[in-house]
């Protein structure tokens, strides 16, 4: 038995809401987008960027692995996305974060471009999946910055990669095996910007439904300052004789 719950939320310093998600689960598939760009076009992008998932997502081509089934629909996105922003003039350089989970337990793949994340908890843990495409990460994690020096490097949260940035968009892979009660996490940086890792986890070590604890980590975010549009999806993978 899986359960899924999702929400999002404007948060409380913006008036426009640019994330989008969608739960798909006849088809085993989670989506959250960010967007990015002027005169609303962040929102143009990232529901974009869902629309053309999901739609690949119904009628990939034949004998997909999940990793290629999960690129080919990111590719598909950054080909609608860079389409859009050249007949748009206004759109000109709009693009979007992603991340998505598919799943056909007990493999369940994460694919990201941007800094949307994924995680796993289990067992009360909470373990990043996703790989952030940012330049704080990319200088930590090629050039081994320390977390001290990264503190001082200017604009070090400004994503390196986006859907609909570039003609040929880098995709950050990962591949897990789920056990029952498990849990997957997606979420954007309106979450995990003012609501840390340790508080996220205790949200959802508590004993309530999954759309509770949505609730309360987009509650969270907002009682932190809401700096940010907040989207959370949580998919719980459980015992096959649940339900």
């Amino acid at each position: 038995m899986i359960r899924v719950a999702g929400a999002t939320d404007p948060g409380r310093q913006r008036e426009n809401n640019e994330d989008a998600f969608c739960i798909a689960e006849a088809m085993g598939a989670a989506i959250l987008a960010d967007g990015m760009g002027g005169q609303n076009c962040g929102e143009i992008a990232s529901q974009s960027t869902i629309s053309a998932i999901s739609r690949y997502l119904c009628q990939p081509e034949d004998g997909l692995s999940l990793e290629e089934l999960a690129m080919e629909a990111i590719r598909a996105a950054n080909r609608e996305v860079l389409e859009t922003a050249r007949s748009r003039r206004e759109c000109n350089g709009m693009g979007s974060t992603v991340v998505m989970a598919l799943w056909r337990p007990p493999d369940v793949v994460i694919a990201n471009v941007g800094d949307s994340r994924a995680y796993l908890f289990r067992a009360g843990g909470l373990r990043q999946l996703s790989y952030d495409q940012t330049f704080a990460n990319e200088l930590r994690t090629q050039l081994g910055f320390s977390e001290d020096r990264l503190l001082n490097v200017p604009n070090r949260n400004v994503i390196t990669m986006a859907v609909g940035a570039f003609e040929h968009v880098l995709i950050r892979i990962h591949a897990e095996r789920v056990q029952p009660g498990d849990r997957i996490l997606l979420c954007s940086d309106g979450l995990f910007g003012p609501v840390g890792e340790s508080a996220i986890a205790a949200i959802l070590s508590e004993a309530s439904s999954l759309s509770d604890q949505v609730g309360k980590l987009i509650q969270a975010a907002n009682e932190n300052g809401g700096p940010d549009n907040v989207t959370v999806i949580l998919v719980e993978f459980g015992d096959e004789s649940d339900g």
